[in-house]
């Protein structure tokens, strides 16, 4: 509210030409604040920190374009007769203009209070003493003129000090917006940049301003700023699924570490929809997607919630904000689900895995509750109806436990902590040991050995476990070098590879660039390849079968029988071995027909040249029926746990 005049002079300066100002910028803010407000009333939100700063921005930037609008016309309407009333109504306008910036600061530093803590002292005189020493010389003006008064010609006169509002003004701003930028984290850095486009675009209108001394253009500089804050920090459209139409990961994230942050009470339910794939591989991508649209409207709909949003591509969630309506939406969403859904003239039974999380603030941190929530969705396994896990201390004690591993595995790959077992494979013709089966272990420092599924397990899903693998294959040529008389005494050491490790382009060779590093002979080694794997015919793995096959390496199917793999794709691999899954071993001494099955299965692959390994066998009835069937190798603790280099020689 600067420089408002029909004519102006300044003290102490020779009146140069009569100045009009132009209301034009005043009448354009007003009209570009209207057009947010309405947009910001109508679009979909929820009340996160910037939804409820930028209301605040609005609020009080939209008044203070109003009062600029008001003051000119004030002046305009200056005249003896009304000279007292317009002088104070242009005292408080004046007084509103000292507040504005100190408000506002002092409104943000609330909001984020919880990532600062308490006031600095200087903080404290900032907000204090400086805007009440501003606001007494603002009503002292009244009766010395150091900021406004009027002349004996009705001229609006400026006053000595009227500069040092502009100073107070950037002062403030400035410590808004930086305020703002480094502590909003939760925004990507080009959010943050915005603020101080604020303060170059007020700061450049403020400066035209006081340089042309018609142009009222500090409102219009405002109205600009708030355009950048709406499509900054309220933008529907950053925060939107396109295809569901509810909230994103994106916002997700960003919303729920604020609640966090300030240990605000929530309550979580995860839709899990499992049977998303399978649907689209009968009706189609397209039923899919509509399904998903339905789902999203049906669960916006049983439970009156706004706070609904889609965190992958499969799973969707209801924020609660207490117990109550956790409670009551679980059971409504159960029942939505336990009944077909139609799309178009298709009705299709859609089962999901609903995922319970109470406090949900205690989790921490955002990615650790959409972890979670995979987590529990994991444990759920082989169900073709709607099924509630809800989580226990019990449950959240093994994901803690996963993540511990997680985070202790980074450390294991770059400091190659890991360790290699040997299990001995029993020759039941030769009546000794004749292979071994190297096998990865790791021990955690407190929680001791971690079994392999579960580090494994992890590894794939980082991407880590092609490193792991050609570590530990160095420590198994390492240990073949150190000790190649053993080769004498067995035929070879299987490895185990993983579908990643196959299908990565190049990783073949690298394998066998380490045993030629070591100057070991090819022979010396089996790669053991699992039966899911064998199936997938891409052309990495093809490229893998190729150069093992050249380099006189021999390939072994392993835990056969433990998917649903064709068994005539299986077999165009050219594999020497089959190692029988231990899982069909159950019941063979008690069930007849597990008897017939497996000794089926030893006597097909026999008349096919195989060589095979029976896994598992703990019992010495279970080892004499296997060699009765024309098992040619066991390997099971019957013989032989997995050892430690060191045990594993003293057995060789």
């Amino acid at each position: 509210m600067r420089l408002m005049k029909p004519y102006i002079k300044i003290r102490g300066r020779e009146a140069g030409p009569v100045v009009h100002y132009n209301m034009s910028f005043q009448i354009a803010a007003i009209v570009l604040v209207l057009l947010v407000t309405v947009h910001f009333i109508l679009q979909k939100k929820l009340h996160d920190t910037g939804t409820k700063i930028f209301l605040a921005v609005l609020l009080l930037g939209g008044l203070y374009i109003v009062l600029d609008f008001l003051g000119t016309l004030l002046i305009f309407a200056y005249s003896r007769e009304n000279a007292q009333l317009i002088e104070l109504l242009l005292t408080c306008f004046y007084t509103f203009d000292v507040l504005f910036p100190c408000i506002l600061y002092g409104y943000i530093r609330n909001m984020l209070k919880s990532q600062e803590g308490r006031f600095s002292s200087v903080r404290r005189i900032l907000l204090a003493v400086i805007p009440v020493f501003m606001l007494i010389l603002v009503w002292g003006n009244i009766q010395t003129g150091w900021f406004f008064e009027f002349d004996g010609q009705n001229d609006f006169v400026i006053g000595p000090w009227h500069f040092w509002l502009y100073i107070y003004d950037i002062v403030y701003v400035v410590l808004v917006i930086s305020h703002l930028a480094n502590n909003l984290r939760g925004y990507n850095q080009w959010k943050r940049y915005v603020f101080w486009e604020f303060l170059l675009v007020e700061g450049f209108c403020m400066g035209i301003q006081f340089y042309t001394e018609s142009q009222l253009l500090s409102g219009f500089g405002m109205a600009l700023g708030i355009i950048l804050l709406y499509l900054t920090l309220s933008n529907s459209g950053d925060c939107v699924d396109g295809m569901t139409g509810i909230f994103d990961k994106q916002y997700f994230d960003h919303w729920i570490q604020e609640k966090i942050r300030r240990n605000t009470e929530f309550h979580i339910l995860a839709m899990e929809a499992y049977r998303l794939k399978q649907v689209n591989k009968i009706y189609g991508t397209s039923v899919g997607d509509q399904l998903l649209i339905q789902i999203a409207d049906g669960i916006r709909t049983v439970t009156g919630s706004s706070q609904i949003f889609r965190v992958t591509g499969n799973c969707l969630l209801v924020v609660e904000d207490s117990l109550t309506a956790y409670e009551r939406d679980r059971e409504r969403i159960q029942a939505y689900f336990q009944k077909p859904l139609e799309v178009g003239e298709e009705k299709v039974d859609f089962p999901v895995v609903i995922c319970g999380i109470i406090n949900g603030q205690k989790m921490g941190q955002e990615d650790m509750l959409v972890g979670y929530i995979e987590y529990l969705a994991g444990l759920v396994r082989n169900t073709d109806e709607t099924v509630v896990i809800q989580s226990d201390n019990r449950i959240l004690e093994g994901f803690r436990y996963e993540k511990e591993v997680e985070h202790f595995l980074k450390t294991a790959v770059e400091q190659d902590l890991f360790e290699v077992y040997y299990q001995p494979v029993y020759s039941l013709k030769e009546k000794r040991f004749i292979t071994l089966e190297a096998l990865s272990r790791l021990r955690h420092p407190d929680m001791g050995m971690i079994p392999p599924d579960v580090f494994i397990n992890i590894a794939e899903r980082q991407g880590e476990i092609s490193q792991i693998a050609l570590l530990q294959f160095r420590r198994v040529c390492g240990f073949v070098k150190e000790n190649e008389q053993i080769m004498e005494k067995i035929k070879n050491v299987k490895f185990n590879l993983s579908p990643s490790e196959l299908m990565k382009p190049g990783y073949s060779q690298k394998l066998i660039d380490v045993i030629r590093e070591y100057g070991l002979k090819s022979e010396y080694f089996q790669f053991e390849i699992t039966e899911s794997v064998a199936t997938e015919y891409s052309e990495s793995f093809c490229s893998a079968v190729e150069d093992f096959n050249k380099a006189g390496i021999q390939l072994c199917l392993d835990d056969f029988g433990s998917g649903y793999a064709n068994l005539n794709a299986v077999l165009k691999v050219p594999f020497a071995v089959v190692k029988i899954d231990r899982s069909l071993l159950n019941g063979i001494c008690s069930d007849v027909q597990a008897a017939d099955f497996y000794r089926s299965i030893v006597m097909i692959m026999k008349s096919m040249g195989y060589m095979i390994v029976a896994e598992g066998a703990e019992t010495e009835e279970e080892v004499e029926l296997l060699g009765k069937w024309g098992v040619d190798m066991i390997q099971g603790f019957y013989f032989s746990r997995p050892l430690p280099e060191k045990d594993i020689l003293k057995i060789i």
